[in-house]
């Protein structure tokens, strides 16, 4: 009986030993996509394990980031991972790049905010935790974004209950431009 209460105790310390020692925890369910150059990107999603208590949540905020790696074609020192402070949703892979819509979130004090962006992700990857190493689009409402042809973009945004924003973004290999826009009823 003590034999197995001593193995019972030692494998409850090994356990929440290793529960206290990321300061990231990373899920297993990330997306993979391969760009025109043959790179490979594989996204893992996760959240800080430190959390942060925000006005108006009924319960703790923990911010999301994402860790990407690129291998790039051949079969040795061709893998770059950056882990980066923000949840990014792969829209798909074009000529000029894979595109995103990153979330970066902000807590002053107890006042947490979103912002969003459109980027152009490039390997090599700049180095994180910051996403200005990439080329982006400010959005000024959340979107469904789809990637078309020719590295255009439709995004979709609804500023009402009954009226839609639509824009038409080209990337041209190092800036997004806006080729149309208008209200959709």
């Amino acid at each position: 009986m003590r034999l197995i209460m001593l193995i019972g105790f030692a494998l409850m310390l090994s356990v929440s030993g290793l529960a206290q020692a990321p300061t990231t925890e990373f899920h297993d369910d990330g997306t993979t996509i391969l760009d025109s150059s043959g790179n490979l990107f594989v996204f893992d999603f996760g959240r800080s394990t430190t959390g942060v208590t925000v006005t108006g949540l009924r319960h703790t905020f923990f911010a999301p980031k994402t860790r990407v790696t690129v291998q790039g074609p051949g079969s040795t020192g061709n893998t770059q991972t950056v882990e980066f402070d923000a949840a990014l949703h792969v829209i798909g892979a074009g000529n000029g790049g894979v595109f995103a819509i990153a979330t970066v979130y902000t807590v002053s004090g107890t006042t947490l905010t979103a912002s969003q962006s459109l980027i152009a992700i490039h390997a090599p990857l700049p180095s994180g935790p910051s996403l200005a190493g990439f080329t982006s689009f400010n959005l000024t409402a959340p979107v469904e974004a789809r990637l078309g042809a020719l590295d255009n973009i439709s995004l979709i945004s609804f500023t009402s209950a009954t009226s839609r924003t639509a824009q038409v973004v080209h990337f041209n290999g190092t800036s997004f431009e806006v080729i149309s826009s208008g209200m959709l009823p």
